[in-house]
């Protein structure tokens, strides 16, 4: 949902040299549907850090937290791209010339 709002106000300044998706001088009370964004992005994005126990940590326990972190730093990384390129997708669709 988030997604779709941002899409729909950031719609607004793109500018394409392709034709629009829907005739710019239909009456404004004409609502155009959006594609979905992506389901598992909203999803991937929420993941939280993983937790660190309140304890001495080991060698291992660093290496573990470390690691996940590192995975999902690149998990996230790889939803904020698909998020990207689904908010493109949308400006070069649906935006008004």
């Amino acid at each position: 949902m988030a997604f779709a709002c941002l899409a729909t106000c950031l719609a607004a300044c793109a500018h394409s040299d392709r034709p629009p998706a829907i005739d710019p001088a239909a009456p404004a009370e004409i609502r155009v549907p959006l594609p979905e964004p992506p389901a598992e992005v909203a999803a991937c994005l929420k993941r939280s850090f993983p937790e660190i126990p309140d304890r001495a940590l080991t060698t291992g326990d660093v290496v573990r937290i470390v690691g996940r972190a590192k995975v999902l730093d690149r998990t996230k990384t790889a939803c904020g791209l698909r998020a990207i390129a689904w908010i493109e997708a949308v400006r070069r669709d649906f935006a008004k010339p």
